[in-house]
């Protein structure tokens, strides 16, 4: 176990947590029912729209449905894509030690708010990074975001760069 860690510390970051995620389910069901005439119809053009519109939706469905999650615990950081937020598909597991700082990067965005993202990085931007969250620049979420970011540094004992090092806009 690395120095300054707490042993039975667990920081999580879901997709599936998220209002937009049950959101996004939501509006893909419709979707898939509003398509119904396409294929309940006896005309075979018809057959055809709703065989691309239903493989497009797939497609989107099948993005959607693998909603990543990172966390850290006993002295790993893990990054997971589960199958609806339950079943693990995929993971990487990245010990403590290639990590030294937290802080975070603001990306502009032109028709809505700014990205915040919570960011874990080597020495001076070298060796792994880690995307653990992202938040829209609001407020509420830069305060969310500190919030993560401080329990990731009492769990982990990594230091924080605030955000005037950082030059993030509030």
């Amino acid at each position: 176990m690395e120095a300054g860690v707490m042993g039975d510390a667990i920081v999580v970051q879901r997709g599936v947590s998220a209002p937009a995620w049950w959101i996004t389910g939501a509006a893909l069901f419709a979707a898939g029912i509003w398509g119904l005439p396409l294929i309940e119809s006896t005309q075979f053009e018809n057959h055809f729209f709703g065989l691309f519109y239903y493989s497009i939706l797939a497609g989107i469905v099948l993005f959607w449905a693998l909603p990543s999650e990172q966390r850290f615990e006993n002295g790993q950081f893990e990054r997971r894509f589960c199958l609806l937020g339950l079943l693990v598909l995929w993971k990487k597991t990245t010990p403590l030690r290639a990590f030294s700082e937290i802080h975070f990067e603001q990306d502009p965005n032109l028709f809505r708010k700014d990205t915040v993202w919570v960011i874990l990085s080597g020495a001076e931007g070298e060796g792994e990074r880690l995307a653990f969250a992202n938040f829209s620049a609001t407020a509420s979420n830069m305060l969310k975001a500190q919030a993560l970011a401080e329990a990731l540094s009492q769990a982990t004992g990594l230091p924080i760069r605030t955000h005037e090092s950082a030059g993030l806009a509030e």
